[in-house]
């Protein structure tokens, strides 16, 4: 299910634009620009979506929030523990 969701995750941020080199799961993909403040409302109604949770205001000003592997960690958790 982690590989899943990451994969998920890995290809919305592409769809936004290209990942840079040596980009990895632990880097901050809003600093790095991939994803801007207009962007990251679709990102999160995708991720929602698809994962069927809620993505909270205290989610995204979580550090988790801004990493692939952060993002990983936290929709795995909602999913395992019904925290929708």
């Amino acid at each position: 299910m982690h590989n899943d969701i990451r994969l998920f995750v890995l290809g919305l941020l592409e769809k936004k634009s290209r990942l840079p080199k040596g980009f990895d799961d632990a880097g901050d993909f809003i600093k790095a620009g991939i994803i801007d403040s207009m962007g990251i409302i679709k990102f999160i109604l995708e991720l929602e979506s698809r994962f069927d949770i809620e993505i909270t205001e205290a989610d995204i000003e979580s550090e988790k929030f801004r990493s692939v592997q952060g993002l990983v960690e936290m929709i795995s958790l909602k999913i395992a523990t019904g925290v929708a």
